[in-house]
């Protein structure tokens, strides 16, 4: 039994994160994509409580087509790293297609997310996936 409860507390602090009643790190999940990316999915990489936003949700996000002025084909296919609050991923996700044993490539992406959070310059999305991909790719747009 100590041998499990020292696994659990390895585990929280090795993944910094805790687990939801519904979200949990490393489930697949299909949304409300935008069109021409209805093969896309979601993988759950963290959930976070806090205080004051309740569960934060990260996400990675692949098989998009994200027009980006800056990549070489002026497009990409993943974002590694969004949080979202659960009521945001709650209006997004539909089906639970499975979970991953092996989490994508999202710790940069996070690192550099916590780091602006805990310094109070970010948060967390409120609107869905599927909005936040085309804020995203508007802004991209702007940049060039």
């Amino acid at each position: 039994m100590n041998l499990l409860m020292g696994f659990f507390m390895f585990s929280k602090l090795f993944f910094g994160t805790t687990q939801d009643d519904k979200y949990k790190v490393g489930q697949v999940w299909e949304y409300n994509t935008r069109k021409g990316e209805e093969k896309s999915t979601l993988t759950i990489v963290g959930v976070e409580k806090h205080k004051k936003l309740g569960v934060i949700v990260n996400i990675y996000v692949g098989g998009l087509s994200v027009k980006n002025p800056n990549a070489d084909n002026g497009f990409f296919d993943e974002i590694q790293h969004l949080p979202f609050s659960k009521e945001a991923m709650d209006k997004s996700v539909i089906k639970l297609l499975g979970t991953s044993p092996k989490l994508p490539k999202y710790k940069e992406g996070y690192n550099a997310w916590r780091s602006a959070f805990d310094r109070g310059e970010a948060g967390v999305f409120t609107i869905t996936v599927k909005e936040s991909i085309d804020v995203m790719e508007k802004t991209l747009s702007q940049g060039k």
